[in-house]
């Protein structure tokens, strides 16, 4: 067997930074800290796409790379190393197409064992596992920033590259339009059908060095990410909460939506998620936008006062985005135990969204998932319980739209639209929008005894942490 090598460089050179930030995102998608994309933009790195696939290509091999690091004691004989940066070494060396490269003691280092590893990998079978990849071709989807350029100044810019536009006027043909969009040219590009600041452009077409792109001109989100906002449909000059918006695309929308007057509360938990939301804000030039750090179930009518529309588009499974990464799970009772927490976060999100701002009028739900427990279940779920609220057909703002609600749900369902990776070429996504009853109308879905309960309980928790929050105030008494 080939020795390994002994431990000779120095550590003056510093690791490439391809490699570092690779190695970085990894460990936070393992950790599930957020989704792919989001981890890889949020880098900012020069070459998102190199970067993108040498990830993707390190989680396809990650357990056969493991069981090459346990055989050759790669870890035990370097313990300092970082695991994760070894893992993506040596993604690089054995499946890379191009020759690793860099004099800096980690790459030196898998570069010793390139001959130790090589014949480990022969005696193995190289077979990418524990890991699902979802992909779909869909086109290029471009949002245009109404704040900074108009929908007509973006699409002559274009023609001035040369790019063709292609029209379509039927409003009403969408099996016509998705067959246009589908035999796009590379040279072609239209506007939505439904989405009217939004472009089309072929499948993969690149926009991260152009200049548009790059002073916020433009914006590259999916259709389906612009769904809820298209159907919240805020008015220009009102209140709006965007209750989960890192990394803030769909804020951006709404400010876009309001012409940058009246007011968006953005509100995120997380500091460094709260960081990047008022940095894109900021050069998106949404100047209506309110970034708010806070737990938003702790964010008041008083902290925001007047409030007639809110966004929720909470954490989700993500089983609707196309080209992600997802880590096989083997145990699917944990599997299932994790889906039940989220939805119970979500149904508390979406209740204390109906129930904390009494001047709302609208509220949408969305989320980037294709379970139907995170979403018309929630929804059931939320309207047994909420005397304030009905739930409205979103398919009459989308013209001739395929999909609605899962079957499970049939009546509730219909009322919902989903977006599909196969029928809409898009994302999976759920939407729900929930208007406030009028006076006369009903919600169909309250169930008055579930409801006497949920409020009978609501009043016990709200007791207890009044008689704890004596406790304590008594206890610090005590100590002082």
């Amino acid at each position: 067997m080939a020795s390994a090598p002994k431990n000779i460089f120095k550590h003056s050179v510093p690791v490439p930074r391809i490699y570092k930030v690779a190695s970085k995102v990894a460990a936070n998608l393992k950790a599930g800290k957020d989704s792919l994309k989001n981890l890889v933009y949020q880098e900012k790195h020069v070459n998102i796409k190199t970067l993108y696939a040498l990830i993707v290509e390190t989680f396809k091999r990650d357990q056969i790379i493991s069981d090459l690091i346990e055989k050759s004691q790669l870890l035990v004989k370097e313990p300092r190393f970082n695991p994760w940066l070894a893992k993506i070494l040596i993604c690089e060396m054995l499946w890379g197409k191009n020759k690793m490269k860099g004099d800096s003691k980690p790459v030196q280092t898998i570069l010793g064992y390139q001959q130790l590893l090589k014949k480990l990998l022969n005696d193995c079978n190289d077979a990418p596992k524990n890991v699902l990849l979802h992909h779909v071709s869909k086109p290029r989807y471009v949002r245009v920033n109404t704040l900074k350029i108009t929908v007509e100044e973006a699409v002559n810019n274009f023609k001035d590259e040369g790019w063709t536009f292609v029209p379509f006027l039927n409003k009403f043909d969408y099996e016509g339009f998705l067959t246009r969009m589908d035999n796009l040219e590379p040279h072609e590009f239209m506007t939505d059908l439904h989405i009217s600041d939004l472009l089309i452009f072929p499948p993969k077409t690149e926009f991260y060095r152009h200049e548009a792109y790059k002073s916020r001109n433009i914006i590259l989100q999916d259709k389906a990410s612009c769904l809820p906002v298209h159907l919240l449909n805020p008015t220009p000059g009102s209140i709006v909460m965007d209750m989960c918006a890192a990394p803030g695309m769909k804020t951006t929308q709404l400010a876009a939506m309001l012409k940058d007057s009246g007011t968006v509360h953005a509100v995120e938990l997380d500091r460094n998620r709260e960081k990047i939301l008022r940095e894109f804000v900021d050069s998106a030039g949404a100047t209506c936008v309110k970034t708010i750090l806070k737990d938003v179930m702790k964010v008041t009518d008083k902290d925001c006062p007047g409030i007639e529309y809110i966004l929720v588009d909470p954490s989700c499974s993500g089983s609707g985005i196309t080209d992600r990464v997802e880590i096989e799970d083997y145990d699917l009772q944990n599997k299932i135990l994790r889906l039940r927490k989220l939805c119970a976060f979500q149904a508390k999100l979406l209740r204390y969204a109906l129930t904390s701002f009494p001047q709302a009028k609208r509220v949408v739900y969305s989320t980037c998932s294709v379970n139907s427990e995170e979403n018309e279940d929630v929804v059931r779920q939320v309207l047994e319980t909420c005397k304030d609220f009905k739930l409205v057909d979103a398919r009459k703002t989308l013209k001739s739209w395929n999909d609605s609600g899962s079957i499970v749900f049939p009546e509730l369902g219909k009322m919902c639209v989903y977006a599909s990776p196969e029928k809409d070429k898009t994302n999976g996504f759920f939407v729900a929008v929930l208007e406030r009853l009028k006076e006369g109308e009903k919600n169909p879905y309250l169930n008055v005894q579930l409801l006497k309960m949920f409020d009978k309980a609501f009043r016990d928790g709200t007791r207890k942490n009044r008689e704890k929050g004596k406790g304590e105030e008594r206890h610090k008494l005590i100590k002082k």
